[in-house]
């Protein structure tokens, strides 16, 4: 019983998250072809509080290097950059995605696997953090 209800929490803590006023669901981490030394990370991000919330970074012990980036079209050119910070007003819902704002994660210090885990930090403005889980998925199944 007690093996079920380990197991149980994992998942829900892989699904969801959530630390003063912010809640994070489905976050995952598309699979890489082996040898690729980038991956990113997506989730959807709700602010449930009165005052805006201010991601400023986002840490991960299993990969050498953490970025906050945003794609967009520029010109007709796909185009990534990385961005300092990422303003969720209040009530508002930001949904990191394909080809719009993700976590950059570089450099993974081992290879990961479908339903592997991945522990990422986010930290925001004030000083507070938050630990999630992000699961490995194959790249097809998406959130």
């Amino acid at each position: 019983m007690r093996l079920y209800a380990a197991a149980l929490f994992a998942v829900l803590a892989a699904s969801s998250a959530s630390a003063e006023g912010i809640s994070v669901k489905d976050a995952y981490i598309p699979e890489t072809p082996p040898g690729v030394t980038s991956q990113a990370a997506y989730m959807i991000l709700q602010n449930n509080s009165t005052q805006t919330r201010s991601l400023i970074g986002v840490s991960a012990e299993e990969y050498g290097m953490v970025h906050l980036h945003l794609s967009q079209e520029q010109g007709g050119v796909a185009a990534m950059s990385m961005i300092h910070q990422l303003e969720i007003a209040p009530g508002q819902t930001v949904t990191l995605e394909p080809g719009s704002f993700h976590i950059m994660l570089m450099h993974p210090k081992a290879m990961s696997k479908v339903g592997d885990t991945v522990p990422l930090t986010l930290d925001f403005s004030d000083g507070d953090t938050l630990v999630i889980e992000a699961e490995i998925k194959a790249r097809d199944q998406g959130s």
